[in-house]
């Protein structure tokens, strides 16, 4: 078994590590909050626990996920989201706990990591528009040079045409 390798004390360190990052918000079948950690907290701008204690999940949360997971009994699972109250992006886990009667919702925050990825694609994108300007530079030039080229070549065939006549003629 896994947790044996680790040993207990070690198991315990990770997991109260673990509740520092990871929020944790337990909810009754009517969605009432009965349990909220610190990291959730964090994450919702949630000054008190006793604040959102007893109280419908959706004075912090749109309660939409939450039904669906139990009514259908199926967990949403490590699902990406953002919570535009809070400007937050979170990686959240919701399930539902037939036994107890209670929905699970775990979450993570990946505010940094998603404004991490926004900015390189917005980097990208940048990046793309550049080249993209670059060589609609460089086509023109090269349009220019053909058509100077062109030009050029087109008066010095004119002009060994006519000498090539003119000799013809003599």
């Amino acid at each position: 078994m896994l947790f044996d390798i680790w040993g207990s004390d070690t198991l315990i360190h990770w997991v109260g590590w673990a509740m520092v990052f990871i929020g944790l918000i337990v909810l009754n079948e009517k969605l009432e909050v009965q349990q909220i950690n610190d990291a959730a907290q964090r994450i919702m701008n949630i000054r008190s626990r006793s604040d959102v204690m007893g109280e419908q999940v959706i004075r912090i949360l749109d309660p939409k996920d939450f039904i669906n997971v139990r009514e259908t009994g199926r967990s949403i699972r490590n699902r990406r989201s953002y919570l535009a109250e809070y400007n937050r992006y979170v990686e959240e886990t919701i399930t539902y706990d037939k036994e107890y009667r209670i929905i699970i919702c775990i979450m993570r925050d990946v505010t940094d990591e998603e404004n991490e990825k926004a900015k390189k694609e917005e980097f990208s994108h940048r990046t793309i528009d550049i080249a993209d300007k670059v060589v609609e530079k460089q086509m023109r030039v090269v349009q220019e040079i053909a058509s100077l080229l062109g030009e050029t070549t087109a008066e010095t065939k004119i002009a060994l045409t006519k000498l090539k006549e003119s000799i013809a003629d003599e």
